[in-house]
């Protein structure tokens, strides 16, 4: 299977990966592991490794969000047959009608 990033995925890990190591470096570590890890698992088993998106008024089937162990936020992510596509990261508490805009808008 063919594994594709938005350009702006590494961005949003850095920009929140730096908000933690703000905090404290352990923290920002930490972060980064678990957005390592999110990947790994999605990658091992794209069409059981998350939940489909809900917007509040449907469920989109074809994107799906990997929620984080120990922070707010999820892994986006779309597949087909043939290729995984990494989205963003995403605060949790951010609205949903958002979420899919870097997958042209669906």
């Amino acid at each position: 299977m063919k594994v594709l990033f938005h350009p702006e995925f590494p961005n949003d890990q850095r920009k929140f990966q730096a908000d933690y190591a703000a905090i404290s470096e352990g923290l920002g570590a930490r972060f980064r592991q678990e957005i390592s890890e999110a990947i790994e698992a999605i990658k091992a088993s794209p069409a059981g490794a998350g939940h489909f998106v809900n917007t509040g008024s449907t469920v989109v089937s074809e994107f799906r969000r990997r929620n984080l162990k120990a922070f707010p936020f999820f892994v986006l992510y779309g597949r087909t047959a043939d290729t995984l596509i990494f989205g963003s990261i995403i605060p949790t508490r951010s609205d949903p009608l958002n979420w899919l805009t870097r997958f042209g808008g669906r």
